[in-house]
Order: C-alpha cells, then sequence, then structure tokens
C-alpha cells in the first residue's frame, strides 16, 4: 500500500474491504453476469445437457428441477429408445420457442446487480517481495507492504481467506454451458457458485500476483461501497519499507509501528542481484499490555 495509506492504517487500526466496483480492474470480478452470452446459446446448452441427461440418465436426481425429474423418471420407466427419441426431438422444438432460460438468466443478473455493491472483499498477497507487486499497489516503491497474522484466538478473518485460482479455460459464469448447468441447481445453491467463481478466479495473467482474498458482505451499519474493519494490535505483523519511501513518512511510520507488539520494521533495498533485501531497524517499541 501507499506510504499515506499505511499511515491511515497504522492509526485507525483498520483495513478497507471494498465492493468489486472500486477494484483498478474492471475484468476482475464481472459487473455483469453473462455478458458476453446470448439466451439462444445458453437455451442450445441446456437442450444439450438435457438430451445427455435422457441419453445417460444419473442415478441421483434429487438436485434436478423437477420437470427434469419427471421425464427422467419417465424415461427409465418406460425404458424405450422410440420414447428416449420422442422426448429429444420435442425437447428440440418446445427450446427453440421457449422464453424460460432468458427469464432464468434475468433473475440471475438482476440478483447480481443488486448484491456486487454489497460485497466486501479483502486483497492480500502471499509474498513480501514481488518487484511486480511492488510497483502496481506500494506507489512504485514509495509504499509499504504490511503483514497480517493469523491468530486463531482473536479468529482473524484472513483465517478464512482462500488462495485465488488462474485457471486456463473460462469459468462457468463466462460460458453458454456453465450456464445451463446453474439453471440446472437450485438457485441458492446457484447463487453460492456463482460468487464463488466470480469471487476468486482470475485469468492467467494475473497469476504473478500470487493472491488470497475474504470475501464477506457488508455490514447492516455499513453504506457505500467500501468499508473500514478493525482489527486487534496484535494481528498486525511486519512493516517493510520501500526503497523510495521518504524520509519523513519513514520516520512517523517507524515511530506508530512502536505501538504494535508483533511489529518488526525493515528498511527495504535493491541490491545488484535485482533482489530485494530488508535489514530491521532498531525496535524501539513502547507497546504494554495490559
Amino acid at each position: 500500500m501507499p506510504a499515506s495509506t499505511a499511515r491511515i492504517v497504522l492509526e485507525n487500526k483498520t483495513l478497507r474491504w471494498s465492493s468489486p466496483i472500486e477494484f483498478n480492474d474492471p475484468f476482475d470480478v464481472p459487473r455483469e453476469l453473462a455478458f458476453d452470452v446470448s439466451p439462444n446459446e445458453i437455451q442450445r446448452a441446456i437442450a444439450d445437457k438435457l438430451i445427455k441427461l435422457i441419453r445417460n440418465r444419473p442415478e441421483r436426481i434429487d438436485d434436478l428441477p423437477n420437470i427434469v425429474k419427471v421425464i427422467i423418471n419417465a424415461v427409465k420407466q418406460a425404458d424405450s429408445r422410440e420414447l428416449e427419441d420422442e422426448l429429444v426431438n420435442g425437447l428440440i422444438d418446445e427450446l427453440k420457442q421457449s422464453k424460460e432460460s432468458s427469464l432464468a438468466l434475468n433473475e440471475f443478473q438482476v440478483k447480481w446487480r443488486e448484491l456486487i455493491p454489497e460485497l466486501r472483499i479483502l486483497c492480500l498477497s502471499e509474498f513480501h517481495n514481488k518487484a511486480s507487486m511492488w510497483f502496481h499497489y506500494a506507489d512504485k516503491y514509495k509504499g509499504v507492504v504490511l503483514e497480517v497474522i493469523c491468530d486463531d484466538v482473536l479468529d482473524s478473518a484472513w483465517l478464512a481467506a482462500k488462495k485465488m485460482s488462474y485457471p486456463k479455460q473460462k469459468p462457468d459464469v463466462y460460458t453458454a454451458e456453465g450456464w445451463a448447468n446453474f439453471i440446472f441447481l437450485p438457485q441458492q445453491i446457484a447463487i453460492k457458485k456463482i460468487i464463488e467463481l466470480a469471487t476468486y478466479t482470475k485469468s492467467p495473467d494475473w497469476e504473478y500476483e500470487d493472491e488470497w482474498r475474504v470475501s464477506t458482505s457488508m455490514r447492516v451499519s455499513d453504506s457505500g461501497t467500501i468499508s473500514d474493519y478493525p482489527l486487534a494490535v496484535e494481528e498486525f505483523g511486519n512493516l517493510y519499507l520501500g526503497p523510495l519511501v521518504s524520509d519523513s513518512e519513514r520516520d512517523i511510520l517507524i515511530e506508530l509501528a512502536s505501538g504494535f507488539p508483533n511489529m518488526t520494521v525493515f528498511n527495504t533495498s535493491i541490491g545488484m542481484s535485482r533482489e530485494f533485501k530488508f535489514v530491521e531497524v532498531a525496535s524501539n517499541k513502547s507497546f504494554k499490555r495490559n
């Protein structure tokens, strides 16, 4: 983070959680679901899925929509290839005229638009020594890296952090086949899966970030698209001062760090090997435990 942000974080003992609306990358968490997938493509994908279910009837059908259960049970009882063919042809004709997939997609899209501003996400990185991360997020080496500590006793929020996935194939939220899968699920389960895929997957271009995330919903007392949530002083870990941080910011941050029992401050430099070197700053802690 920039040094000015670090000063606010240490003074207020809070971290900022944001809705994806605030993210610098508009391709991160999609603002619109299925924005490049047409209802017709989804209808075709639904037809393909139904045909596969009829041709290869699953043993377990509890989680399928009721109409699909009826169709599969009818085929099982009849055990007739002719009936299968008749159903398949009838389904294809029906889906060509059906607007149900469009309605289902619209319903998901409306719920997603309502949900996006209410999400609160904290983005973390696994490493403190990545040049690209220092450049992009720590004010081009003029900022800092701040560690957070997972404390079981305090039940730290980052104990629930999940490592981001960077799949080479598009997640289901970007494909017609994926949407057919969602529409076949109970709505609450589908929404949960959509949130998981939209929140915890990014394109392979971002893999260098080694990102972890904690995702939750805004509290009743919150408003807008950002929330500053408090953390205990014990949850603050080491502080790494950037190689280009100003002398005035450095002095202020070192002084503030003295109030945190688990915080060691390091000066950062870049050696001839183009690797970061971290040297501990002499401690001057004034923190007193109760």
